[in-house]
């Protein structure tokens, strides 16, 4: 199993892409803390526990609370490797991820759950549009955050997502890997 996405090069575009949501114009060139701090908040800044390092990264992850049982969500974000020990916890919101991922794993990891209530009210309602197609996963980029976002596909194959759709909508499928984007 791959949880960590493949460095995809894309062609990029010089427009500048901007939006004003919130009363806070958001662009290709908006800072990492605003980022960082939209996806801290549509989570409620889970607890995140260190799991391991790996290439370079520290692995930490929350679990999600599920209604469905046979469900294992969870938030997973790597960072560069730090020399917290294993089993160590910090909020989401202090993590400078490299990539965040929601993800439904057969992997079970002994930890509390935390609970995720989705809502639209959040900087990550922001469309995305498909770039890339493969038989494993669909690629899109925001139009107004610099971050690259990977479907993975289900067993049904390459048509399971849309052309176009929002951050909020490919991170409620929990097979959502997002990485920055290179402008």
């Amino acid at each position: 199993m791959t949880i960590f996405p493949k460095n995809n090069s894309f062609k990029k575009s010089n427009v500048l892409q901007e939006s004003m949501n919130y009363g806070e114009l958001l662009s290709k060139h908006t800072d990492k803390s605003i980022i960082y701090k939209a996806f801290a908040d549509y989570f409620k800044n889970p607890t995140m526990t260190k799991i391991k390092n790996i290439n370079g990264f520290s692995m930490y992850l929350t679990k999600l609370h599920c209604l469905l049982s046979t469900q294992k969500r969870y938030i997973i974000v790597f960072i560069p490797q730090d020399i917290n020990l294993i089993r160590h916890t910090e909020k989401l919101s202090l993590l400078k991820w490299k990539s965040i991922q929601t993800r439904t794993l057969t992997d079970h990891y002994d930890l509390p759950k935390h609970i995720h209530i989705p809502t639209s009210k959040t900087p990550l309602k922001q469309s995305i549009n498909l770039v890339k197609r493969s038989d494993e996963c669909s690629v899109y980029h925001s139009d107004s955050f610099p971050l690259e976002i990977t479907l993975l596909h289900d067993k049904k194959g390459s048509f399971d997502y849309q052309k176009k759709g929002t951050i909020i909508a490919a991170l409620e499928t929990y097979q959502t890997l997002i990485q920055w984007q290179s402008i």
